[in-house]
C-alpha cells in the first residue's frame, strides 16, 4: 500500500510541477482553459492557435490517462472521431480536381449497383447530410451497425430500408452517405481512402503522428493516445470504447494531435491539398434555398466541414463527438484546434472564447447579437409581438446574420405553447412550415397546439401531413382516429 501511494503522490508531484512551470509563464488564455476545464469536468485538452498562417500558441493540460495519471504533452493524441469527415471531404475535392467526378454527380454514375431509389442522389448531398438515406448505425445502440458486429452485412440490409425524407429537403446527420463515398473513393484509389488520405493530406502536411495513428480509432494499441472519457458526477468518469469496421472510416476513425491538425489548416489554406477552397466550404442549399446544420451556430453544412454563418467572425469548423473541434476564421486570419477527452464536452460552444483572446473586437458590444440570436428573436417579438412573425424573423436574419435552425425555432416555439402562449407558438409553426412543409416535427407542434386551441378540424389536416410524408407513423394514425371523434 505504501508503494502504491508512493507512486501516485510521485506522479501527482510531478503533474503539479508540470502545471506550476506553464502558470509561471501562462497566458490568460491559459488561465481561462484551466477554469473552463474544472467547470466542465474535462480531464485532459491540448490547445494550437494559428494566426497569419503560423503557430503561434501551444498548450497541453490535465491527464491523458486519468488511471494511470499520466499528463497530456505535445505528443499525445487524441482521437478525432467525426472531424474525419473533413478529411473525406478534401479527398473528394481533390478526385473532383483530378477530373475523376463532380461534386455534384448522381451517385449511380459511379456506384451503378445502389439500390434504384439511391441512384440519383448527389454527392454533395451525401457530404452535406441531406439526402435521405437511411441509417447504418442502429438506433439507440452508440456506434453499433443495424447487424451488431457484421459490417457487411449491415450494408446489405440498410439497402432494403427506404428513403426517409425527400432528397435535399432537410439536414439529418447521417453516417450511410459516407460508407458511399468510401466506396467511391475506393472505386478511383484502388489502394482505398486510407492510403488516399494518408499520402494525398497527412503526408503533404507534415502529420506523422496522425498517419501512424491510422483510422483504427480505439481498436488497436496507438502510441502516446488518450483515453476518452465519459463523466459521471464529480471526480466520477467511465472509459468509452468504441469500434469502426472499414466502411464506416471516411466519417470516423482517425487520432492527431493540435498541433498537426493545426499544420493541416496551413497547408489547407496555403493550396496545398486543394486548389478551391470555396468547392469545399460552400454549405449545401436545400430545395427551400436556405442551409442548415447542427444549431445556430453551426447553420451550413458543406463538403465534411460545418459552416458558421453570421454577421461577424464567419467560421468554417470541424467537429467529432461533442469533444474535439478545429474551427477556421477565414477573415481574420486565425484558426483554433481544441481537443479534450470528454465526450460531451462541447468545444464548439467555447472555441469563440478561445478566439476571442486573438481576434481584435471579437466580443465588441454590438456584435453579440451575432452570437446569441434566439436572445435576440425573442427580444424582437418581446416589442413587435406575434401578430407578422415573418417580418420580425426576417429583421432578425438581417440583423445577425445567421441562417437561423427551423429545429431551434419550433422548439422554442413548442416552449411558448407550453407556458400558455398557444397563438404565439403557432405563429411560429406556421411561419417553420413555410419554409419547410416536409419536416414532420413542424406538422405535430401545430397540429398539438391546434388540438390545444380545440381546433380539431386544422389539427387533422396537419396529422394527415404527416402520413403523406410518412405513412408508417403510429403516432400520426393514432392522433388522426382520436380526432375524427370530435369532427
Amino acid at each position: 500500500m505504501y508503494k502504491k501511494n508512493r507512486v501516485l503522490l510521485n506522479a501527482l508531484f510531478w503533474f503539479g510541477t508540470l502545471m506550476w512551470s506553464s502558470l509561471v509563464k501562462a497566458e490568460p488564455v491559459d488561465k481561462f482553459i484551466q477554469a473552463l476545464m474544472k467547470e466542465r469536468h474535462i480531464p485532459g485538452l491540448q490547445l494550437a492557435v494559428i494566426k497569419n498562417g503560423k503557430i503561434i500558441k501551444q498548450g497541453n493540460y490535465g491527464f491523458a490517462d486519468l488511471q494511470h495519471q499520466v499528463p497530456v504533452t505535445e505528443k499525445t493524441v487524441f482521437p478525432i472521431n467525426s472531424m474525419t469527415k473533413a478529411f473525406t471531404g478534401v479527398a473528394i475535392v481533390q478526385l473532383a480536381e483530378q477530373g475523376l467526378l463532380n461534386i455534384d454527380d448522381q451517385i449511380g454514375k459511379h456506384l451503378p449497383d445502389l439500390p434504384e431509389a439511391w441512384q440519383s442522389l448527389t454527392i454533395n448531398q451525401l457530404m452535406g447530410h441531406t439526402s435521405g438515406l437511411p441509417e447504418i448505425l442502429a438506433a439507440n445502440r452508440g456506434l453499433e451497425t443495424l447487424v451488431p458486429h457484421d459490417a457487411d452485412a449491415s450494408w446489405q440490409e440498410v439497402q432494403k430500408h427506404p428513403l426517409q425524407f425527400t432528397p435535399n429537403s432537410r439536414f439529418s446527420y447521417n453516417q450511410t452517405g459516407y460508407v458511399i463515398l468510401g466506396k467511391i473513393i475506393d472505386k478511383y484509389v484502388p489502394e482505398g481512402f486510407t492510403a488516399f488520405i494518408t499520402k494525398m493530406q497527412l503526408e503533404r502536411a507534415k502529420m506523422p503522428k496522425t498517419a501512424q495513428a491510422g483510422f483504427d480509432y480505439l481498436e488497436r494499441m496507438v502510441p502516446n493516445q488518450t483515453r476518452q472519457y465519459i463523466h459521471l458526477s464529480e471526480n466520477n468518469y467511465k472509459n468509452f470504447y468504441g469500434e469502426f469496421p472499414y466502411i464506416l472510416r471516411t466519417a470516423a476513425g482517425m487520432s492527431s494531435t493540435a498541433t498537426e491538425l493545426a499544420n493541416y489548416i496551413v497547408s489547407l489554406q496555403q493550396g496545398e491539398l486543394v486548389k478551391d477552397l470555396n468547392l469545399l466550404w460552400t454549405p449545401v442549399k436545400l430545395n427551400n434555398g436556405r442551409t442548415e446544420g447542427f444549431n445556430n451556430k453551426e447553420n451550413g453544412y458543406s463538403m465534411g466541414w460545418q459552416v458558421n454563418q453570421r454577421k461577424y467572425h464567419n467560421a468554417i469548423s470541424a467537429s467529432g463527438a461533442n469533444a474535439v473541434t478545429m474551427s477556421i476564421y477565414p477573415e481574420d486570419k486565425v484558426s483554433v484546434v481544441v481537443l479534450t477527452n470528454l465526450l460531451g464536452s462541447l468545444p464548439i460552444t467555447f472555441v469563440d472564447e478561445i478566439a476571442a483572446y486573438y481576434i481584435p473586437g471579437f466580443n465588441d458590444e454590438h456584435k453579440q447579437i451575432t452570437y446569441q440570436p434566439m436572445a435576440h428573436l425573442k427580444s424582437l417579438t418581446d416589442k413587435k409581438g406575434f401578430k407578422n412573425f415573418a417580418s420580425v424573423f426576417s429583421t432578425a436574419q438581417l440583423d445577425t446574420g445567421v441562417t437561423y435552425d427551423l429545429e431551434i425555432l419550433v422548439e422554442w416555439g413548442n416552449s411558448l405553447v407550453k407556458h400558455g402562449r398557444v397563438d404565439d407558438g403557432i405563429a411560429v409553426f406556421e411561419f417553420a412550415l413555410t419554409q419547410n412543409n416536409e419536416q414532420p416535427y413542424y406538422h405535430s407542434s401545430i397540429a398539438e397546439a391546434y388540438e390545444l386551441n380545440k381546433q380539431y378540424s386544422l389539427a387533422f389536416k396537419h396529422y394527415q401531413q404527416i402520413l403523406t410524408i410518412n405513412p408508417h407513423s403510429e403516432y400520426a394514425k393514432n392522433k388522426v382516429a382520436d380526432i375524427k371523434v370530435y369532427l
